[in-house]
Order: C-alpha cells, then structure tokens, then sequence
C-alpha cells in the first residue's frame, strides 16, 4: 500500500472552522492520544515509528518520499498491529535499529474517517500548542487516484494549498530541538 498525504500548518481560527465543517459533515471526531518514539533507519530514505494509541500499539515502516509539486507526499507504508505487552520490547527495537534516533512526539489527533482508507485529522503537537495541523491521508494501491481525490477533497473541504507543510513532523521536531546556529 502507498500512503499518500497532504499536511497543513493551519491559522488558527481556520482549525476551528474546519472542525466545525467536518464534525457537521461527518460527525464528531475520534480523538486520539498518541505518542511516536521513531528515527530514520537510512538517512531521509527509510523511516521506523512505534505508535501508541490508546490501547492500539503499531510498528509503522515508510519507505523514501516522493513528493509532488503542490505539496502531496507519497511513499510506501506498512503497518503491523502489536500487543501491548510487547511495548517495552517494541520501543528497544526501535531505538536500536534507526540510525537517527527522533525526538519523541506527543500529539492529540482528531480524525474523521472520508472513506474506507481516507481520513482528515486534525493534530495538536504538544511541542508547537500554537500551531495546529491538519492531514488529508489516505492508503491506496493506486497512486494516481489517490492523488486525484486527495486533491478533489482539499479543494471540497477549503484547505488553501498556501498552508502547506511539505516537512514531516519528524522534521519540523528536530529543527526545534536543534540548537540555534552561531553567527559572528
């Protein structure tokens, strides 16, 4: 399967329109706590993600980004759904095999399900409280008409492509736990 997505840095009186336009369209949300310990397994090519959720516990894979010129990244994804008990083991296996070992990210994710494998969420990073984003997700073996759709549904739901994020959260954490660069 191939994830492909779109990400927004949302204003945040358009995050509170745009939640109100889904929860009328579709619903309330399913809110989601959710923690990721991750890192690059090869550098900016191959990507490793433990995420906890709830009572949900997954190993997530992504391979290299292609990413189109408005702004959708698409790459290849997969998930293998684990026990609970194996958190602790999960977690070391993770730490052991990304050479580039990630900040861990904390988020509070608000989704809304747009088809069987598509989703809209909404996340609150615990790291950036004021910057809200949102996410058109979703999971195909077809690439082209996921594109196509994911494209139809910003322009149905108003997600102005001047918002978009082209960098990963993984990105944008490390860029905040970088030191500030010297200048002379």
């Amino acid at each position: 399967m191939f994830e492909v997505e779109k990400k927004y840095r949302l204003p945040r009186a358009q995050r509170d329109a745009l939640q109100q336009k889904l929860t009328e369209c579709y619903g309330p949300p399913r809110v989601l706590r959710e923690e990721d310990v991750h890192g690059f397994t090869s550098p900016e090519k191959h990507y490793l993600r433990l995420r906890a959720s709830g009572d949900s516990l997954k190993l997530i894979a992504k391979g290299p980004t292609q990413l189109s010129a408005d702004g959708i990244r698409s790459r290849r994804e997969i998930e293998v759904p684990l026990s609970p008990e194996v958190s602790d083991s999960a977690r070391a296996l993770v730490q052991l095999i990304a050479t580039d070992a990630l900040p861990a990210m904390r988020r509070t994710r608000s989704v809304w399900k747009l088809g069987e494998r598509a989703e809209v969420v909404l996340d609150d990073l615990d790291a950036l409280p004021e910057e809200p984003f949102a996410e058109l997700e979703i999971l195909a073996s077809d690439q082209e008409a996921a594109l196509s759709q994911l494209r139809t549904w910003e322009e149905q739901l108003g997600l102005d492509p001047a918002w978009q994020e082209v960098k990963s959260y993984a990105q944008i954490l490390c860029e905040l736990s970088s030191p500030p660069a010297e200048t002379d």
